[in-house]
């Protein structure tokens, strides 16, 4: 709830800073959030994923308009972070990564995984003048971090204790994701498509699971 609150803080600022630029520069320049929630495919049956799995995206791109059309080339650079929530621990072992139920009997209030990326969308966008917007695209990304965090009873001592685990690096993450993406929307909000071709860990390494997004992009110039 909290991020929600920074997120939406965070949107009422650049609004209002929107506003004092000019006409050309916001023609030019993009800014926007995409709130998400995925929907993992190729999930192994062990790994028992919550229903809500949300994740963000924050993009700045410059738009390369074709002469005096509606359409642009616009490149930009971003931070993706995908999360997913499960009754699940990330374990590495034998020169892989795979997930294991956590034991029955013992009281989580969280088991997550995150990927954090450095993200190159590239889009193809038409935009009218009354700010009808729709976009298709592609995007590289290239991994910052992978990290999991476990809170709940201490399952390594054996007893109820409260802990907190924290894992900073997990092996065989690939190092580069890569897909397809989509909007379309009015001023300043858009929902938001994303199709993941590239499998979260290293072939052969890990499962090969992948993400499909859906959500909201929130564009305030």
């Amino acid at each position: 709830m909290k991020k929600i609150f920074l997120i939406l803080f965070a949107f009422a600022a650049l609004q209002s800073f929107a506003q004092s630029l000019s006409e050309d520069t916001k023609r030019k320049f993009q800014f926007g959030t995409d709130v998400f929630i995925d929907v993992w495919q190729k999930v192994p049956h062990e790994l028992k994923l919550k229903s809500v799995n949300p994740g963000v995206n924050i993009i700045g791109s410059y738009n390369y308009i074709f002469g005096e059309s509606n359409v642009s080339f616009s490149p930009g650079l971003g931070i993706g972070v995908h999360n997913f929530y499960s009754s699940s621990l990330t374990v590495t072992e034998n020169d892989s990564t795979y997930f294991q139920a956590i034991q029955e009997g013992v009281s989580y209030k969280k088991a997550k995984f995150t990927a954090t990326y450095f993200d190159i969308p590239l889009e193809f966008r038409f935009k009218s003048k009354a700010e009808f917007r729709f976009a298709i695209g592609f995007k590289f990304g290239f991994l910052m971090k992978a990290q999991t965090k476990y809170k709940g009873d201490d399952y390594m001592g054996g007893n109820t204790n409260l802990v907190i685990y924290k894992k900073g690096r997990i092996p065989y993450v690939e190092k580069n994701r890569y897909g397809f993406t989509a909007k379309i929307g009015y001023k300043w909000l858009n929902l938001y498509g994303y199709y993941q071709i590239s499998p979260l860990f290293v072939p052969g390494k890990g499962s090969e699971m992948f993400p499909v997004s859906f959500g909201l992009s929130i564009i305030p110039f």
